[in-house]
């Protein structure tokens, strides 16, 4: 069974993008909406080299209209519409004035929210398991080393083999091709010659265009996680310690400075690491 999250950011631009499709103008999410699309550049590693800007300083006008930013919703909106998965969407509080066309648009994509999803760590039992994540070698480390069981007694996994994918990071308009959408299909490259039984993503704004490849071209189950995917691996990132800090205990571990990409303080105060 496949499980597909979408963060706030993602979720609510997608809303926004249906809106526009549908012509439906309404002044109350236009702020809203451009302030999002400055996250969605600055900090979930979406980008376009064709667009200016590095730091919350982006033309989301130029942004809406431009080939990268339609392709990646029109995809997205495909993708949430015609997948036989569990989604979790997670919707920015916004004017009264558009919860009608909130339950138009959940209608459109046929959305029934299922809060019985697969726990993760079941979702590895048995298998072969490849983590697409900046910390996957830590996860992978923290499973061989059994900690993972020491931390969650009441789930014995047994994983066959846990391998891992470390994407690396766009965040700020920036990357080694002209777009997200280029780098995301080089991923894809990669993917497709490691062996595995299904997939845990948490990769910000790529996780759904490579849970789009990995489920209809490869035929393999994925999980996307959000940002608390760390928690589950016993991994004390500064998000951990703020919102579960009574699950720490001694068989957790620290990311390492040198795995702490360059200006990470500047994306949500380093909350990722």
């Amino acid at each position: 069974m496949n499980n597909l999250r979408l963060g706030f950011t993602e979720t609510t631009l997608l809303f926004f993008y249906y809106l526009d499709l549908q012509k439906i103008c309404n002044s109350e999410y236009v702020n809203l909406q451009d302030s999002l699309i400055n996250w969605l550049c600055t900090t979930s590693g979406f980008y376009d080299k064709n667009i200016c800007g590095s730091y919350f300083d982006f033309d989301a006008n130029k942004i809406k209209n431009s080939d990268v930013y339609n392709n990646y919703f029109n995809r997205l909106l495909n993708i949430v519409k015609n997948s036989n998965t569990k989604l979790e969407l997670n919707f920015h509080g916004f004017h009264n004035s558009l919860i009608q066309y909130k339950e138009e648009f959940l209608n459109y994509i046929d959305y029934n929210k299922n809060n019985n999803q697969t726990n993760i760590l079941q979702f590895m039992d048995n298998k072969n398991v490849l983590i697409i994540n900046n910390l996957g070698s830590l996860m992978k480390m923290q499973y061989e080393s059994g900690n993972i069981t020491k931390i969650y007694q009441r789930y014995p996994i047994s994983a066959k083999n846990i391998d891992f994918l470390e994407p690396g990071y766009t965040f700020f308009n920036n990357g080694h091709d002209s777009s997200i959408l280029e780098t995301a299909e080089k991923i894809c490259d990669k993917i497709k010659i490691i062996n595995f039984d299904c997939v845990i993503i948490s990769a910000g704004a790529y996780s759904s265009l490579l849970f789009d490849y990995i489920v209809n071209e490869l035929n393999k189950d994925v999980f996307v996680a959000g940002c608390d995917l760390p928690l589950y691996f016993g991994i004390s990132t500064n998000r951990v310690k703020c919102f579960y800090s009574n699950q720490i205990n001694e068989y957790f571990i620290n990311v390492p400075d040198e795995m702490k990409p360059l200006g990470y303080e500047k994306v949500e105060n380093g909350c990722y690491w």
